[in-house]
């Protein structure tokens, strides 16, 4: 296997970004999707933009994007995780959780002293990573069609 490099994208990354960012939601949901549209419509400002405002993460393989995180910080004591996406060929090798790792670090970095995610109830190897990393759920759960996880960073 390639060496793995993640990475925090900048503003100066956008295209990188919306690159990616549109191959998971194809993956995930298809082109026809209403998340798709919306951002396959998103001006260079539109990706800058985000990319200031959240904290997104990249992991590359042999220099190619092969899978992204995202974060941001909700108060000033909370983050919420969100995004994790890998290419199809990358899954299976650790790379969501190094993926999360880094949100995390970066929450903490930030002083923040909780994480909290959403998920889909059967998506097992996305639940094997969070709680791999000591993310428990949170009983009183979310909306219905998703499971909300949280973790103490301190």
């Amino acid at each position: 296997m390639p060496a793995a490099r993640i990475t925090r994208l900048t503003e100066s990354d956008w295209a990188q970004f919306a690159d990616l960012r549109l191959r998971a939601l194809t993956d995930t949901f298809g082109t026809s999707d209403q998340q798709y549209l919306t951002e396959a419509r998103f001006t260079q400002t539109d990706w800058q933009r985000r990319l200031r405002d959240h904290a997104h993460f990249v992991v590359a393989l042999a220099g190619q994007p092969a899978g992204m995180v995202a974060a941001y910080q909700q108060s000033t004591e909370t983050a919420y995780v969100y995004s994790l996406w890998l290419d199809p060929d990358a899954r299976g090798r650790g790379l969501g959780r190094r993926l999360v790792a880094a949100a995390l670090d970066w929450a903490r970095r930030r002083g923040v002293l909780t994480a909290t995610l959403r998920m889909a109830p059967d998506n097992a190897a996305a639940r094997t990573v969070y709680e791999g990393l000591g993310f428990t759920e949170v009983p009183t759960g979310g909306a219905a069609g998703e499971v909300v996880m949280r973790l103490t960073l301190r």
